[in-house]
């Protein structure tokens, strides 16, 4: 007598996730599907169980790809420069304001 014996000819839930259940003839799955009352034919395909994105690490690059580079090294010296373009343009408007009034 076998340890682990096979399940009994039934329908069981879709190994595949295409539909709510599948025949297992007592050795191997089916093309025999089933969705609520309805049944049909659907050959069997590699059971394998869907895999997400992992969120916690970076996307492997595509090979023969050149990573873009979304921040330069010249990041900081562009910053600077912006931040002393703006303060110019509010001390300018400040000085034209006060002039006027």
């Amino acid at each position: 007598m076998a340890a682990n014996p096979e399940p009994d000819a039934a329908w069981h839930t879709d190994p595949f996730g295409r539909h709510e259940a599948r025949w297992w003839n007592g050795a191997k799955w089916t093309e025999k599907v089933r969705d609520g009352e309805q049944t049909g034919i659907d050959p069997p395909g590699i059971a394998v169980a869907p895999q997400g994105i992992p969120l916690n690490e970076p996307a492997s690059p595509i090979p023969g790809r050149r990573m873009i580079r979304l921040f330069g090294r010249r990041l900081p010296g562009a910053m600077l420069l912006s931040s002393v373009a703006l303060v110019a343009v509010i001390v300018l408007v400040i000085v034209v304001v006060a002039v006027l009034i």
